[in-house]
């Protein structure tokens, strides 16, 4: 009966984690073209708010997205599908890097992806919590700024994402006005530095 007791908890945890495998992964394979609004929150090691902020996002695979916070300040991220740019409004200074560097660790490469995930995180149910579906994402790489992912399921799309870092920070990113199968304007993934801003790095 032992026996019988630790098989049925192994295969259990099994059936666990592929279902989420393949709950994630019918999430985003669904998701091409996309916009939405976010709001993200930053929380310190004793779960403080550091900083709220919102904006919104338009992603077009493969490659392309434009990542624009609102408020508090404004900043702009667009990846082209070649380079990376990251334009301060208040600084006036924008950074260009190419997006095979710029990147290649960032979580929001999560949602670019359109195959299985599994190549480069564990992944594991962690269940129903606040009206949303869990899904637990470990790194292999271990040195990434990250060491834990969750994905928040909300009938069978991404609702939300909870990064944390080695440090003990947390980054919760919820999605509103998600709309699929959106035709975007080409401008939006194309960005020319507006005159007189200083401009950092090498592109592609």
């Amino acid at each position: 009966m032992k026996y019988l007791l630790i098989t049925t908890l192994l295969f259990s945890g099994q059936v666990f984690a592929a279902d989420a495998a393949q709950r994630l992964a019918e999430a985003l394979k669904n998701m091409d073209n996309l916009s939405a609004d976010f709001h993200q929150t930053l929380r310190d090691e004793d779960k403080k708010i550091v900083q709220q902020s919102s904006g919104t996002l338009a992603l077009q695979r493969p490659g392309k997205f434009a990542w624009n916070y609102l408020k508090p300040f404004e900043q702009r991220i667009v990846a082209d599908g070649k380079e990376l740019w990251i334009y301060d409004v208040e600084l006036d200074q924008v950074t260009v890097k190419p997006m095979d560097t710029g990147l290649a660790n960032a979580p929001i490469m999560i949602l670019m992806k359109q195959s299985d995930v599994s190549d480069q995180f564990d992944i594991s149910e962690v269940g129903q919590r606040k009206f949303l579906y869990w899904i637990e994402l470990k790194p292999h790489d271990k040195g990434l700024e990250y060491t834990d992912i969750y994905i928040g399921l909300e009938d069978g799309r991404v609702k939300a994402m909870e990064l944390q870092d080695r440090f003990g920070q947390s980054t919760q990113i919820v999605f509103d006005n998600l709309r699929l199968g959106v035709v975007h304007n080409p401008a939006t993934f194309k960005f020319e530095p507006p005159p007189g801003v200083d401009v950092y790095g090498v592109g592609g």
